[in-house]
């Protein structure tokens, strides 16, 4: 392996890039369209900046394909604003060299880089990938990186000690790619951009050719596609080193090659394909991008992979409800199979597809939880007869790192189901995933439902109206709150931070309710220092002794269940308190 500071040159190539913007546009807020002009090499490049902070972006990625599609082909059926095409790519079967998730489902690992078939290919094991989650984006480094790990110096990224990592739990799209052109902060630039020790892990890196690149930002806000026209009289296309001076300039902190030649395409819903295709046409490609801005049917216009806002919703401890018009509601697939009805359902609305026969799901809708406290919950869909008629629907909860699947019959009639109790963890990732595939023959008109979601706290918990015996008023004010001090019971009934004080006024405190001393001497009584008789008992003592060994606890009364609970837009939850005297 040699030393990492020879492969790359940490300072500029001896000629280094130069950038002239020749264009800019708005395709959508959020969306920037910017052409360059550069020399050194002289060639065209248009970039895409995306702020993933603006409401309504999202990403999305190509489901597992049987064939391979132009970019402008499959954006027609997902309707994204702008796209650009993905991984290198094989046939026979369709694969990527890396990992892939598309819709929000995993590709099977035949049909990409993962598989143990593919180990004896060159570059297997290779990738790195660009995941998007709920309120996510993050990445794996590539595996030249992670063998260089401590050369590098590297800190961030998801799982830097397996080569090639399974995507996180939740991943809605994701893109492989290698090599990585910038690696935390860091463009990897060459000396010698032809020289066999610049790019070690693709020798296509060292030769100008036509280039794809995404790129985020430091702070996981912006994202970067770049695409390089070259083999052309006008573009000359980019050596690997060269494509990393580029997307360090545009600000990239984090970047990857995908695909080129003549597979490296930038679509646009307003101008088509806007790049020049080497091959003098689009390619058919396995994978493909898509940057979309109008929100899914039903759903919200809240930006899906925004690292900075807080979640969609947070479910109190005594659980909500959750509607598909809310923004903790993700509907996947064509948007044409998508029905939207604003005359029914749990919320007035509703959103509804068709079953159909496959081994994956086509449509498909997620429910994101977040809870403020762990516990068990009592998880309901809710059915309207009219759109819910399909059985055998698969409903796969997710629920603390654990995925339970359990398949519901949708005829069952109006009203909330149970789907059963479930533990639940404290915070997000966790939440309820609708499919729409189905083995087996499938009857026409086989509706599947996407309504709302109820979860009901099963068990005893703080908020619940009840004292009970493992809480107090430190613990949990709300269902304990603070009562008088009671002498003599080694409890802080107050919650002042003082146990067994004489009354609530700031006197002495009494050891155990007992006047004793360890000093030899006889002591002083508290009243007049001449009075040689017995001490006056505290102000607050019972002289029979305490009649409450919890104070004010064992007085609290329920103050209803858990029945009506609803969970507010801002995840806020209003609890009934009580006064210090134990009312209501």
């Amino acid at each position: 392996m040699l030393p990492i500071l020879t492969m790359f040159a940490l300072a500029p190539t001896a000629e280094a890039l130069t950038l002239s913007e020749t264009g800019r546009s708005t395709l959508a807020p959020g969306v920037e369209l910017v052409t360059y002009r550069t020399t050194t090499p002289t060639t065209d490049t248009h970039v895409l900046e995306v702020d993933l902070c603006e409401d309504g972006i999202r990403l999305d990625a190509t489901r597992t394909p049987t064939s391979t599609r132009t970019v402008a082909s499959w954006a027609s059926d997902y309707g994204p604003i702008a796209a650009v095409n993905g991984d290198f790519f094989r046939t026979g079967p369709v694969r990527v060299y890396g990992d892939a998730v598309g819709g929000g489902v995993q590709w099977p690992s035949i049909q990409t880089g993962t598989d143990a078939a593919y180990s004896e290919e060159w570059y297997y094991g290779d990738f790195g990938w660009v995941a998007f989650l709920q309120d996510e984006v993050t990445f794996t480094h590539s595996g030249w990186a992670k063998d260089n790990a401590s050369a590098l110096g590297l800190t961030a990224g998801h799982d830097l000690t397996v080569r090639e990592p399974t995507a996180p739990e939740g991943t809605m799209a994701l893109v492989s790619g290698f090599p990585a052109v910038v690696i935390e902060g860091t463009a990897m630039t060459c000396a010698d951009p032809t020289a066999s020790n610049c790019f070690p892990d693709r020798t296509d890196m060292r030769s100008r050719h036509p280039r794809t690149a995404i790129g985020l930002s430091a702070d996981d806000q912006t994202l970067y596609l770049a695409v390089v026209d070259g083999r052309t009289s006008r573009s000359s296309g980019m050596y690997g080193s060269e494509l990393a001076d580029l997307m360090g300039q545009l600000g990239a902190w984090q970047a990857f090659n995908l695909d080129g030649g003549g597979s490296s395409t930038l679509w646009t819903s307003a101008s088509g394909v806007v790049n020049a295709p080497s091959d003098g046409y689009a390619r058919s490609i396995a994978s493909h991008l898509g940057v979309f801005v109008d929100p899914p049917t039903g759903s919200s216009t809240r930006p899906w992979h925004c690292v900075s806002q807080p979640p969609c919703a947070s479910i109190p401890p005594g659980g909500g409800t959750l509607d598909e018009a809310g923004d903790c509601f993700t509907p996947f697939g064509p948007p044409t199979y998508l029905r939207e009805v604003a005359t029914a359902g749990e919320g007035g609305s509703l959103v509804w597809t068709n079953q159909f026969s496959g081994a994956q799901p086509w449509n498909q809708a997620w429910w994101h939880f977040d809870f403020e406290d762990a516990g068990e919950y009592l998880l309901e869909w809710h059915g309207v007869a009219d759109y819910a008629v399909a059985e055998g629907v698969p409903h796969t909860i997710r629920a603390a790192g654990t995925e339970h699947t359990v398949v519901v019959d949708q005829s069952v009639g109006d009203g909330w189901h149970s789907l059963g109790t479930f533990t639940f963890a404290a915070g997000g990732d966790q939440g309820l995933i609708i499919e729409d595939q189905a083995s087996g023959t499938v009857a026409a008109n086989q509706h599947i439902v996407f309504d709302a979601v109820r979860l009901t706290r099963v068990g005893a918990y703080c908020g619940d109206a009840t004292c009970d015996v493992d809480e107090s008023c430190t613990t949990c004010p709300e269902d304990c709150p603070p009562g008088e001090e009671v002498a003599g019971n080694g409890i802080d009934d107050d919650c002042d931070g003082a146990i067994d004080e004489s009354d609530d006024t700031g006197e002495p405190s009494v050891d155990s309710g007992s006047t004793g001393t360890t000093d030899a001497n006889t002591p002083t009584s508290p009243d007049s220092p001449t009075d040689t008789g017995p001490p006056t008992a505290p102000l607050d003592a019972d002289p029979d002794g305490p009649t409450n060994a919890k104070g004010s606890c064992a007085t609290v009364v329920p103050a209803g269940g858990i029945a009506g609970i609803l969970l507010l837009g801002a995840g806020l939850w209003r609890r009934r308190t009580r006064q210090p005297d134990g009312s209501a």
